[in-house]
């Protein structure tokens, strides 16, 4: 009896939850009039909360949650269980899971996009347009490259993971004051504990809406962690799209006041341009990518170097798990909308002309 129950709850909470993205779909205007500033509230109280705790909420209760499912399973066969009713509380669970997922936070996948919400013209560009703003970036780059410390070997040196993670919203702070999209909360970044593992999967950071936490893997190579602090950070203004979250992250490192920052967003910017270049128009992105300072160079092959030692099945099947996720939640390029940032910085720098 208990397992049919278990088992009408979670059809329960699967209708519930198909309800509310078919809600998001058919009728944004109604739904987006108050949905984002509801969930950035919702997300604040919830960061407030676990902003107390120095490591990583999340990553505590998902070793207690692995801990009971033993347990359980366990007592399957010491005390003579019903597996069936077993496997139906673990269906109930991420049944509720996915409805408390999608109310509190995931339905900003279906939303306006930030271009939209920024005021800004995106459209298909030229490849000219292009190769100005991957110039206009790599100019950027430049002036910001002398600003940080470097060691014998020209490489940037940050400040440590501490004290990026205290200055990581302090540019979504001045953001906040022109754009509404940003007045959610800005606590500070937190280390992942597990961050081998994350590693292993290619994944730099990540946003977990259930305890409002913004965790980023100190394995990131360091030029590439102020932005994807703010990145991680973009998230929980309930920006959703991955090339969105990255444009917002460019934009809170160049209003941040640390050198750090600045040049971490502007070595993005940068890169996202340049790849986006290489494939229209080989020659003209290797004719930028001379022009860069040696130093840039350095630190954008180090980066490499450094994330090409993860590469490999594992990393590849974390890749497609990721581009599922993405495409089941609206965004058709799934894991290219990483780079579809670009778009947005195009946008950004025809603005700014």
């Amino acid at each position: 009896m208990r397992t049919i129950g278990r088992l009408l709850l979670s059809a329960i909470f699967l209708v519930l939850t198909a309800l509310l993205v078919l809600a998001a779909k058919y009728a944004p205007a109604l739904v987006f009039s108050f949905y984002p500033e509801l969930s950035r509230k919702a997300l604040g109280v919830i960061s407030a909360v676990t902003s107390a705790v120095p490591l990583a909420v999340w990553e505590l209760l998902a070793g207690l949650a692995i801990l009971w499912l033993l347990y359980t399973f366990v007592r399957i066969f010491t005390q003579h269980r019903s597996f069936l009713c077993w496997l139906a509380g673990i269906v109930l669970g991420v049944c509720v899971g996915l409805f408390v997922f999608v109310a509190l936070w995931g339905l900003n996948h279906f939303g306006p996009s930030v271009g939209e919400q920024l005021g800004l013209s995106v459209r298909e560009y030229t490849k000219q347009e292009l190769t100005d703003a991957t110039r206009y970036y790599a100019a950027q780059v430049n002036a910001l490259a002398d600003d940080v410390s470097r060691d014998n070997q020209g490489l940037a040196r940050l400040s440590s993971f501490e004290e990026l993670s205290k200055q990581a919203g302090a540019g979504y702070d001045k953001l906040a004051a022109r754009y509404e999209l940003f007045t959610g909360s800005h606590d500070p970044v937190k280390k992942l504990a597990t961050w081998r593992m994350f590693s292993q999967f290619g994944i730099t950071g990540i946003f977990v809406c259930f305890t409002g936490e913004a965790c980023v893997n100190p394995d990131t190579y360091e030029v590439w962690l102020p932005f994807t602090m703010c990145h991680e950070l973009a998230h929980r203004q309930t920006v959703a799209a991955e090339d969105g979250a990255n444009f917002c992250a460019y934009l809170a490192c160049m209003e941040n006041e640390s050198p750090e920052f600045r040049y971490s967003g502007a070595i993005a910017a940068y890169v996202y341009c340049h790849n986006a270049l290489y494939k229209a128009d080989k020659t003209a992105a290797s004719e930028i990518w001379q022009s860069l300072k040696e130093g840039v160079r350095a630190d954008i092959q180090a980066a490499n170097t450094h994330y090409a030692q993860y590469e490999g099945k594992v990393q590849d099947a974390a890749t497609k798990v990721n581009d599922t996720y993405l495409k089941a939640f609206s965004e058709e390029a799934g894991v290219q909308s990483y780079g579809e940032a670009a778009d947005l910085l195009i946008a950004w720098y025809l603005e700014k002309k």
